[in-house]
């Protein structure tokens, strides 16, 4: 047995012998009273016999003044040791005592109907609210059909893809940005190791090394991932790829050797200015991760029945680079201001305070409500845009971003409902009874006070 438990248990029988000598002294009071009250009925019964009244006190009559003795002794209140109790508590009671041996089969369920009680309201403290529903549905229906009117990509009748109107202005932001003659800037500021566009100038081959294809294939020019390959690649002097066969390679570049990087500062600077220079050119750079689905080499999709590795490699080369990522974010934006901007408003109106009511909380745990109007509209315009794929059949208008995110607000919710909200539901309980445990702290101390008046107190070692 556990330390805690045995504590536990011990305190259980030491209350349990108070119950039992409580009980005693209780019965003995009450034997001592009954026969209190009989000799009371014995000596009315004889007064009655002889012909005399019973005597009536007046109630204006003042009662006769109590002389107290006064008395310079006062019995001293002794106070055992736990160990002492528990050693008496054992010889009465050998056997174990549990909660169901001190508290009665009404209080036990007393207490459980409490318990049930607080734990309601816990959850009617994090329980969406039907405006609460509402917002995040609209959010979420009206990010679905603005991603399927003006997302994606158009076919039109030749079958060739057309990026939609996000698309088109996302890219027209991109070209004011990043005009030609910047990024010919860029591309003599940040010659990078990784940036072999064909096989002439590599050890080991790597299928998907082309001009066109190859920032699909090198890991350095992935716009996350590249923060981590790229900067190592950079300091080793080397090229990490994964080809569209799935194979993964790190090689050194003894012909670009002369572009390695002297320290890290330098190294991240010249990723960053690299995929500066690339992002806006016709290939572009591919959206976060996509390098990774080339490790998928399963699957039948389509007519052309293309494993999963190779319908995203056709994807790439249709025009899903990073700026369509770019675009097709714009709905996932757009859920993100209308849950957090209602969500801050309605929580000033209910009365919580401005600081309360900031809804750019990372911690899913501290604002769980806002988690979940997120995770509603997340879902909802997934769930619209699932839609969209499956009556166009084109994985082109795959909302790639708005997935991560849906599968990020997932993964957040079922851990809250699993894990982090019983967490709190227990500790917001046990607050509550922490709180009772303090008010009858203090009764108890009122109560010691009131039966100690100026007696001595003698503590037995």
């Amino acid at each position: 047995m556990l330390k805690s438990e045995q504590w536990q248990a011990d305190i259980l029988k030491v209350i349990k012998a108070a119950q039992e000598e409580g009980k005693k002294q209780e019965q003995i009071l009450g034997d001592s009273s009954r026969k209190v009250e009989e000799c009371i009925e014995d000596t009315e019964r004889v007064i009655k016999s002889n012909g005399r009244e019973l005597p009536v006190m007046d109630p204006e009559e003042k009662p006769p003044v109590e002389v107290q003795r006064i008395d310079s002794f006062k019995e001293p209140i002794i106070v055992k040791p736990f160990a002492e109790l528990l050693r008496e508590a054992n010889e009465k009671i050998p056997g174990e005592v549990g909660f169901d041996d001190i508290f009665t089969p009404e209080e036990i369920a007393r207490n459980r109907e409490e318990l049930r009680i607080y734990r309601k309201e816990f959850d009617s403290i994090h329980r969406l609210d039907e405006v609460d529903i509402i917002i995040s549905a609209l959010a979420g229906i009206l990010s679905g059909a603005l991603d399927c009117a003006f997302g994606g990509f158009i076919r039109p009748e030749n079958r060739k893809g057309v990026p939609g109107p996000f698309s088109e202005y996302v890219g027209k932001l991109f070209d004011k940005a990043l005009p030609p003659e910047t990024i010919k800037e860029l591309e003599k500021e940040a010659k990078v190791t990784y940036d072999a566009v064909n096989n002439r100038d590599t050890a080991v081959y790597v299928d998907g090394l082309s001009s066109y294809f190859h920032r699909l294939v090198s890991l350095g020019h992935d716009p996350i991932l590249g923060f981590i390959c790229g900067v190592l690649d950079e300091l080793r002097g080397t090229m990490t790829t994964l080809d569209r066969k799935g194979r993964f390679v790190i090689q050194v570049m003894d012909v670009y050797r002369d572009r390695k990087a002297k320290n890290p500062f330098e190294a991240i600077s010249k990723v960053f200015l690299h995929m500066l220079s690339d992002v806006n050119t016709p290939a572009g750079l591919p959206v976060p991760f996509m390098a990774l689905f080339n490790k998928l080499q399963f699957g039948s999709i389509g007519e052309e029945k293309l494993n999963i590795a190779e319908m995203v490699q056709s994807m790439y080369g249709q025009g899903y680079d990073f700026r369509h990522f770019c675009s097709m974010s714009i709905p996932v934006m757009i859920i993100e201001v209308i849950v957090r901007v209602s969500y801050f408003i309605k929580r000033l109106y209910e009365g919580y305070s401005f600081r309360e009511s900031i809804p750019f909380n990372t911690d899913h745990e501290k604002t769980p409500k806002l988690g979940a109007m997120l995770f509603i509209a997340h879902s909802a315009s997934a769930a619209i845009n699932a839609g969209k794929v499956a009556l166009t059949q084109d994985p082109l208008n795959i909302n790639y971003p708005q997935w991560l995110v849906f599968v990020q607000y997932s993964i957040k919710q079922v851990k809250w409902a699993l894990i982090e909200k019983p967490k709190l539901r227990d500790r917001y309980v046990d607050e509550i009874i922490s709180k009772e445990w303090d008010d009858l702290r203090d009764d108890i101390e009122v109560l010691w006070q009131d039966v100690l008046k100026d007696r001595p107190v003698i503590y037995h070692m």
